[in-house]
């Protein structure tokens, strides 16, 4: 990030700002930097405003580096001057996904300042043998020139191969017991609003289309997961609010993040499924010694009635140390912390170390006598396997340790490569995970 210089009128607190001007962007519409600033004329100005302006045009993500001055106008107040220098605004770029039980790859184009407003557009194909698929995103974070508000939409086309395990975490190699093929297609709207800078709410409204198959007769469980038969509309609304302070500011993420939400599929909101989910979300970047940083992330999430596709899972890269998806339930706790550091920088590119430790705790908290869950109208969204139990008795706590690398393009707009390794203290199995590019799902 760079320094905030400040001109001599600027010492004096309160002064007047009469001008702002933004200086050097090739691409980035001044009123755009000039709106993320937050600062126009006639505005009360001092030092530490100063400050806060810079690391808010940093944490947009589209400058290189950001600088802050002031000048006397002659009148008694100040000239505000904002300088930027872009970040290349677009990339395509192949993606990888290599795990435990997810190999695969595809190709992504992004591009993160449309029409040089600061709109975001992506698109991305991939090819695993855990998810295939197309997905396409647009993001407008300064809604009608306001930062505030935030409205994005997105939709892909996936298929998805679930594999179900063999229950318990310290299984060397898990066995998989059934193996159901899912097909969706879906379409998403979400508007936020953020207030204070740090109160943030907003719904999202979910439309789904998903067709599953039966299950696949090499392995021991061949029961349906999910009901067949014609393709199903599973639609929802999420409401979220919370506290959200975070900015990035180049590779170090800082602040805290605080949300609750409540996301609910009924016949009301035109879904032929009927399920709640409940999850308490919580995130903190705290730098530490100038480039090092300590990222904790919390969750606790429940849900009621959930269908096949839309229960909890954990494993690979949200538990690092287990196979991909590797654990299924309708109640979840998990807890990372990673501290990240700098190793060596080589002109624009930043190599970064990283050590983890991941848990988590998966439960089912109630399962049928018969083993399946039905809707209201006696289709099954859900078959049980025959070694599923529910309860504290039936619950999973895995553990995971490891480290890795990140690489970062300081004048690109995405991370390159990180790479992890990660050992399953319950297993006692080191694991390998790289993603290259950016992982659509």
């Amino acid at each position: 990030m760079g320094l905030v210089a400040r001109g001599a009128e600027a010492q004096e607190p309160g002064r007047v700002v009469d001008e702002v001007v933004v200086r050097g962007p090739e691409k980035t519409k001044p009123e755009t930097v000039q709106a993320y600033s937050r600062v126009d004329a006639g505005d009360a100005i001092t030092d530490d405003d100063l400050t806060r302006i810079e690391r808010r045009l940093v944490a947009t993500g589209l400058f290189q580096e950001v600088r802050v001055t002031t000048e006397p106008t002659g009148t008694g107040g100040v000239r505000v001057i904002l300088e930027v220098e872009d970040k290349a605004s677009w990339v395509v770029a192949p993606t990888f996904a290599l795990s435990s039980s997810n190999i695969g790859g595809g190709v992504l184009y992004a591009e993160n300042n449309l029409w040089g407003r600061s709109k975001k557009f992506g698109a991305a194909a991939q090819v695993s043998t855990a998810e295939s698929g197309v997905f396409a995103g647009y993001l407008d974070p300064n809604l009608f020139g306001l930062p505030q508000l935030r409205f994005s939409l997105e939709g892909q086309l996936r298929s998805d191969r679930v594999d179900e395990y063999l229950s318990g975490a310290s299984q060397e190699d898990p066995e998989v017991v059934r193996r159901t093929r899912l097909n969706s297609a879906s379409i998403s709207g979400e508007l936020g609003v953020m207030l204070f800078e740090r109160v943030r709410a907003a719904a999202k409204y979910r439309l789904m289309s998903i067709d599953a198959k039966s299950p696949s007769d090499d392995e021991e469980v061949t029961t349906q997961a999910f009901s067949t038969g014609p393709s199903q509309r599973d639609t929802s609304l999420r409401l979220m609010v919370g506290v959200d302070t975070r900015q990035n500011l180049h590779a170090v993420m800082e602040g805290l993040n605080i949300e609750a939400s409540y996301e609910v599929s009924t016949p009301g909101v035109w879904s032929e499924f009927t399920y709640r989910r409940f999850g308490l979300l919580y995130r903190h970047g705290l730098r530490l010694m100038g480039e090092h940083n300590l990222v904790l992330r919390g969750e606790a999430a429940a849900g009621m009635d959930l269908p096949f596709h839309q229960e909890l899972v954990l494993g690979g890269n949200s538990l690092r140390g287990f196979l991909h998806r590797q654990f299924r339930g309708d109640t979840r706790l998990s807890f990372t912390a990673e501290y990240h550091f700098p190793l060596f920088t080589v002109r624009q590119l930043s190599f970064r170390g990283v050590a983890f430790s991941d848990s988590g705790l998966m439960l089912w908290r109630d399962i049928p006598e018969d083993r399946e869950l039905r809707d209201v109208n006696g289709r099954v969204v859900r078959g049980f396997l025959p070694d599923a139990e529910e309860g504290l008795d039936g619950a999973t706590v895995a553990q995971g340790v490891g480290a890795g690398l990140r690489l970062y393009l300081r004048n690109v707009v995405l991370p390159l490569v990180g790479v992890d390794v990660a050992y399953g203290v319950n297993s006692g199995e080191f694991r390998f995970y790289l993603v290259a590019g950016v992982n659509p799902t």
